[in-house]
């Protein structure tokens, strides 16, 4: 790998930039995460002309995209837009700093203008490099960042990484991945994580085996991609889970364990036990917060459909990632939709039923030793009802 030094002006990178000659999300990126305090610091290195460290950019066939570096030049490229004023008041004290503060860029004289100007940012730039040696500079540049998994998994180019980021373009464009839709954002990578570890499940054919960190990194590295009938299955899913998501009159509020669990449901159900009916989701979610206020009606509703929502309710914000945890919110939603809208039952839940009918052991036991006995989970993309 090759590597060469230049400096050029803040005045010339930001020109580069809005010409989009210097790309500043790069696949393997963050996305921009730095807070008003942070960028304000910046502008303030800048007017003090002390050191900002170097940018490190690589060559590709499409153009320069920049490695490492990301944050500073989006936080200089935002001031130039005007999107925030200096801070005068950061320690140390600078009277020269201090009298400015409070203006945005284009409210600066001249002269301050032509200081922030002039200012360089050493760029690295690599070229005739092996594939895997950028993602190896960009880890090891980055130790000291606090990288989350999803991020640090973002800079791992091959065919499962970009799957994932297909996927999830789609769904932010379609609306399902959205704030207003899910009820959070893609910072950190959100989205990116819950649908790689939607994803890894599908692959693997089995809800039983903790998709953790460790699992989808490993997957990502075997370079061998999902197959297609996963990401098929999974986009279907999206869409089926986008209809039910619109078809509710109320906002349905997911955390990332609720939202994998019915993007996973989605993908694998209507494959196994028919279409998903109208109004599973809405009546789930409306029934579930019901029965966690101990609403009247819902003790009219049978003991089988109460002991499920509950424990779906526990296991929605304790233990949210563990197997049991992902096995009990996925039969949950199983049972529901059987005993509510007629759907056929797979593997053995009509005895699960009538046992909760019954009530003769606690409803959580019940359903730990059904999930065990029948090896809930498994197969459960591949196999045929049962």
């Amino acid at each position: 790998m090759k590597l060469q030094r230049s400096d050029p002006e803040i005045d010339t990178i930001v020109s580069r930039i809005r010409n989009d000659e210097l790309d500043l999300q790069p696949e393997f990126q963050r996305g921009e995460i730095w807070d008003l305090k942070r960028q304000q610091r910046l502008i303030d290195t800048v007017l003090r002309r002390w050191y900002v460290p170097a940018v490190h950019i690589v060559e590709t066939a499409d153009g320069e995209v920049v490695l490492d570096g990301q944050q500073r030049l989006a936080a200089i490229r935002s001031f130039y837009d005007g999107e925030f004023p200096i801070d005068g008041f950061i320690d140390p004290l600078s009277e020269s700093v201090s009298r400015l503060h409070g203006l945005r860029y284009s409210q600066l004289d001249a002269g301050t203008q032509r200081t922030i100007g002039r200012f360089v940012i050493p760029f690295i730039t690599l070229s005739d490099y092996d594939p895997a040696e950028p993602n190896e500079l960009f880890f090891r540049l980055n130790q000291s960042y606090n990288l989350t998994p999803p991020e640090k998994r973002n800079a791992l180019h091959g065919p499962a990484r970009d799957q994932v980021k297909g996927l999830v373009r789609e769904f932010e464009s379609n609306g399902l991945l959205t704030p207003k839709t899910v009820g959070f954002n893609n910072n950190r990578l959100a989205y990116d994580d819950i649908v790689a570890r939607a994803c890894v499940s599908l692959q693997f054919d089995t809800l039983r085996k903790h998709i953790n960190n460790a699992v989808v990194e490993d997957f990502y590295r075997q370079n061998q991609g999902f197959s297609e009938h996963i990401t098929d299955a999974l986009e279907q899913g999206g869409k089926a889970l986008l209809q039910e998501i619109l078809r509710s009159p109320d906002r349905i509020k997911f955390n990332k364990g609720t939202l994998q669990t019915w993007l996973v449901y989605c993908a694998w159900a209507p494959r196994q036990t028919g279409p998903l009916p109208d109004g599973l989701l809405s009546q789930f979610e409306s029934m579930r917060l019901a029965v966690r206020r101990g609403e009247t009606e819902t003790k009219n509703l049978p003991r089988a459909i109460q002991s499920i929502l509950a424990l779906y309710d526990d296991r929605a914000s304790y233990r949210v990632t563990d197997v049991s945890s992902v096995l009990i919110r996925d039969l949950a939603i199983h049972v529901f939709s059987h005993l509510l809208f007629d759907t056929e039952a797979g593997k053995q839940t009509i005895s699960l039923i009538r046992e909760l009918e019954n009530g003769a052991r606690s409803p959580q036991q019940m359903i730990a030793d059904f999930i065990e006995n029948v090896q809930w989970g498994s197969e459960f993309l591949e196999s045929s009802v049962r």
